[in-house]
């Protein structure tokens, strides 16, 4: 699974719109629809924020799936 339909399966989980999810992860609407849609790569802070919005434990996991390095992630 990719990080974009991960993000879509949490987020739906949740029963969050994608409004709602970019206000608090405070990432602007345009991008979080980018990042959802697969057209844009978040950054690692970017993906920490939206683990923390949508309330998801597994942020390491989230990293990776994003392509980012959790090397220095605790054992969130």
């Amino acid at each position: 699974m990719e990080f974009a339909e991960k993000l879509k399966e949490l987020r739906q989980l949740k029963g969050m719109t994608l409004r709602k999810l970019s206000e608090k992860a405070c990432v602007s609407y345009s991008i979080m629809n980018a990042i959802e849609n697969g057209k844009f790569q978040p950054t690692k802070e970017v993906v920490v924020s939206i683990a923390y919005a949508l309330k998801h434990d597994d942020v390491k996991a989230l990293l990776l799936l994003s392509g980012n390095k959790a090397d220095d992630m605790e054992n969130n």
